[in-house]
């Protein structure tokens, strides 16, 4: 039985007390950054959001009636990793490592909910969104299946390639991984000559059948609008793994003395929701990893100086003592894994929970591809650029140093059960097993 709810306020998405927004508040806060608004990917030409907006409410009332043996099982989201994203890792560390490291695996090869990655290419090359698959393959982020991924030319959003200067939000689940290679573009009579004619089939296919020559351009633009452009391949620019905020001690705040296992409370996770969000809102999970009771806030910033903007958002318990319990409910108030519906431009602040003390602040923000510089060798080794580390929806400084931990996907000598999440439930997802899903 559901406990009774404090009346729910939802501004930009964001579902708070309405106790807590007053006309104060809204005077006094901004809802967006201060520098530059909504960012572009979250208004309303960035999407059909009636379209979005319909199968997000479908999928949440089809998983509402779901029996809960149909759920995907908890543990799938306490094991799942952190999400990260990294600047330029090397080549030789995802075909070395790929298979070997398998965060996914620890789940047994299960996913968590639907998410997006959202970025903007600021390189001077096109670039291809590639998704990890069960195998170690690289195929198309778009449809999670074409493979290789440039055998299909089409532009962002009909296929892998974002021209330069253009912005992607690619759907994926928690779990999953993407990368961004730049993409070397290559004349036709060149591509026609190359070993790989992935590209160049693809390409030549959505030609005119009346062209009695092979043009000279790399790009192409059918009737319907759809470009493709041909090329290749390159170096690895950005590698980004969905899963987990991990909510750290970041400013070394003090647990209690004694923590004391927590009891239910009317507030839950599961009570109240926007079904008219904005573009592309991202599912956030936050987990708690500093080992006592933290409570976080939605802290926006304040127009008037000294005015506290923060206001609260979820109560995450430990997760030493959630995984000692007999009886364990991930919706409860106790748990310490709680949902978000967010925005890029969004901070939250992470406190201690007895005192208030700050714990993290977490700040969302899309990813920015940019050039890797050209790797220097020397006559005994290779000199390793010095800033590649990007770390997105993290609460504490990572150093990467070019030793990024991969998440690979299952070996591909042994047969995966890969969960298909057919719709979400309050939270979280419906579990159909399929053979090798994407």
């Amino acid at each position: 039985m559901k406990s009774s709810l404090t009346p729910l306020l939802s501004i930009v998405g964001v579902l708070t007390s309405s106790a807590a927004v007053t006309e104060e508040w809204l005077r006094s806060c901004h809802v967006w950054p201060s520098n530059g608004g909504q960012p572009a990917e979250h208004r309303n030409y960035a999407c059909d959001r009636a379209a979005q907006n319909a199968i997000l409410n479908q999928r949440q009332t089809l998983a509402d009636a779901a029996p809960e043996e149909d759920m995907t099982p908890d543990t799938v989201y306490l094991h799942l990793p952190e999400e990260k994203t990294f600047a330029c890792p090397m080549d030789a560390e995802i075909d070395n490592n790929i298979i070997n490291t398998n965060s996914v695996n620890v789940n047994g090869g299960s996913l968590g909910h639907h998410t997006k990655w959202i970025l903007y290419n600021e390189a001077t090359t096109p670039i291809i969104l590639t998704q990890v698959n069960a195998l170690g393959l690289e195929v198309s982020a778009i449809d999670h299946s074409t493979y290789p991924a440039h055998s299909n030319t089409a532009v962002y959003p009909h296929g892998p390639i974002v021209l330069p200067g253009k912005m992607a939000a690619i759907e994926g689940r928690q779990g999953h991984t993407f990368i961004a290679r730049e993409y070397k573009e290559m004349a036709p009579l060149d591509a026609m000559h190359h070993a790989d004619q992935a590209s160049f089939n693809s390409f030549k296919s959505v030609l005119p059948r009346t062209l009695s020559y092979l043009p000279q351009e790399t790009r192409f633009e059918t009737s319907k609008k759809v470009a493709h452009v041909l090329g290749q391949p390159g170096r690895v620019l950005m590698k980004h793994r969905m899963g987990n905020i991990f909510v750290k001690n970041q400013s070394g705040a003090s647990c209690p003395a004694v923590t004391e296992d927590e009891a239910e409370t009317s507030q839950r996770n599961d009570s109240a929701r926007d079904t008219d969000p904005d573009c592309n809102v991202l599912r956030k999970s936050l987990i708690n990893k500093v080992g006592c009771p933290v409570d976080v806030y939605w802290s926006p910033q304040n127009k008037v100086e000294g005015f506290s903007c923060e206001v609260f958002s979820n109560h995450l318990g430990p997760l030493e003592s959630y995984l000692t319990r007999d009886t364990r409910d991930l919706d409860a108030s106790y748990s310490p894994l709680k949902f978000e519906n967010s925005y890029n431009g969004h901070s939250f602040t992470a406190r201690m929970a007895h005192d208030q003390s700050l714990v993290a602040r977490i700040d969302l923000s899309h990813d920015t591809v940019r050039d890797c510089p050209e790797l220097k060798r020397t006559s005994a080794r290779v000199k390793l650029p010095v800033d590649v580390s990007l770390v997105m929806n993290a609460t504490e400084t990572v150093k990467v140093y070019n030793e990024w931990s991969v998440v690979g996907m299952s070996n591909a000598t042994d047969p995966v059960m890969i969960p298909k999440i057919v719709y979400e439930s309050k939270n979280r997802g419906i579990m159909a097993p399929t053979t090798l899903a994407s």
